[in-house]
């Protein structure tokens, strides 16, 4: 229990400063005039650096090493690219077809960004070995129960 407190606790520190690091630089850019489509961009960039040392390190504890953290890292940015185009997304439809304030939409698509990232984060880059075994399990399972059914 103390292990899941100590996890969620972490994702949510690393989470705010990411957050943090994120809405800074965002509204920065777009308080000197960059447009917000550049600014989101550039606040992703660096903010997912963060995130991956941050997450890597201190939130799932990751060991591998080797060619495994590269593999680790592609699917890192592979699935914030994924968070970011819905972040872009949430903020054209905001922005463009809502008229909402730049700095409003960030801050409301962000929640969700924020929820995707780390459910993303622990079932596909910073999976443990308990997690995928018990994957494997159920896609034994679930192939078993359809060969039954054929």
């Amino acid at each position: 229990m103390m292990d899941k407190m100590k996890h969620y606790i972490s994702y949510l520190v690393f989470g705010v400063l990411t957050t943090v690091v994120n809405l800074t630089i965002y509204k920065l850019l777009i308080d000197v005039g960059v447009h917000y489509t550049i600014s989101t961009t550039a606040a992703f960039v660096v903010a997912v650096i963060v995130a991956f040392y941050t997450n890597r390190r201190w939130v799932f504890s990751s060991q591998v090493m080797g060619k495994s953290v590269l593999k680790e890292m592609g699917l890192f940015f592979a699935v914030r690219v994924g968070t970011y185009l819905f972040d872009l997304i949430g903020l054209i439809l905001m922005i463009q077809l809502l008229h909402m304030d730049e700095f409003v939409s960030k801050l409301i698509v962000n929640g969700g960004v924020i929820v995707l990232n780390y459910i993303l984060s622990k079932r596909v880059v910073f999976k443990s070995e308990a997690d995928a075994k018990a994957d494997t399990e159920v896609k034994v399972e679930v192939e078993k129960n359809l060969k039954t059914q054929e």
